[in-house]
């Protein structure tokens, strides 16, 4: 059986560039997905002002970016401009189920309408120069929404399917809908990646013959050696979680962001002890530089 892959899931606002180039010096990570960017025909970006938006992001990082889009032309230029930047592989995120991308008929709303969705995907694929990966949810109400949308996605080829097992109402909270994604994304003709609370290694323990792997998002930030774990890699050379922790608080603390540190903070405590001690500590904190103090404190 093929290695399953591991991918970092875009968390908009939270993984960005410092944090993924200290993931990718832990390693475990086959890809890193961007968080996404608009795709409109009204505001089509240059190609120059797309290639600085990755300028940040060490040349270690295997990165694809995502688009977020209801418009197929607008999708398929910037991809194939994404393309001859040297991202041979794009994602359109068809999943986000916060309400001001629904409200706009893009992310999950996509999958309120599989006849429209049917249409996009028509229009986009024969014209894309990049190999393309969806990420979507189990349904938008409801996972029995789930087969249905398999169907329309079995009638193109993919790179990948991406499910987050939870619906878009759902948006981040309650279980996620596992069963039900077990017993129908075996159905896909395209390979698919599991995405939906994995917090260990032992939790990427999905049998089907066509999963190719596993997109981790929170638990990454709570954990920065699952990918590694996963693949029963030592952590031996990796840098220490002070190293990596450390490194990516000096960054943010260089540049006064506390509300992005405080965001990042609720996942790293949860690699000490103490957790919620430490970061009630950290949420009263409201300098930056007595911020790295006491997180230097910390270990």
């Amino acid at each position: 059986m093929a290695e399953k892959i591991v991918q970092l899931a875009p968390m908009l606002g939270l993984i960005d560039a410092p944090f993924m180039n200290a993931i990718a010096e832990v390693g475990g990570f086959d890809e890193i997905f961007a968080p996404y960017m608009l795709a409109d025909e009204r505001s089509m970006p240059k190609p120059q002002v797309l290639a600085r938006r990755f300028s940040g992001i060490s040349k270690s990082v295997n990165l694809v970016p995502q688009l977020l889009s209801n418009n197929a032309d607008a999708f398929v230029a910037i991809a194939n401009i994404l393309n001859d930047l040297g991202y041979p592989k794009v994602n359109w995120n068809m999943g986000c189920p916060i309400k001001f991308v629904v409200s706009k008929n893009r992310g999950a709303a996509l999958l309120r309408d599989l006849e429209n969705l049917e249409r996009l995907l028509d229009s986009a694929i024969g014209r894309l120069k990049p190999k393309l990966s969806v990420k979507i949810r189990i349904g938008f109400s409801s996972p029995d929404e789930f087969p249905a949308i398999i169907e329309v996605f079995n009638k193109f080829k993919l790179n990948e399917l991406i499910v987050h097992a939870r619906t878009a109402e759902q948006q981040y909270g309650g279980e996620p809908y596992r069963q039900a994604f077990i017993e129908s994304a075996g159905n896909s003709l395209n390979p698919i990646v599991y995405n939906g609370d994995i917090a260990c290694a032992a939790d990427a323990n999905i049998s089907l013959p066509n999963l190719k792997g596993y997109m981790i998002g929170r638990g990454a930030i709570a954990n920065p050696y699952i990918g590694l774990q996963i693949k029963g890699l030592s952590t031996d050379n990796a840098p220490t979680f002070r190293q990596f922790a450390t490194e990516i608080t000096h960054w943010y603390c260089a540049r006064n962001n506390l509300n992005r540190l405080k965001e990042l903070w609720k996942y790293f405590a949860k690699a000490l002890d103490k957790p919620d001690e430490i970061f009630a500590k950290l949420q009263k904190i409201n300098n930056s530089e007595k911020f790295c103090e006491t997180v230097e404190s910390l270990f």
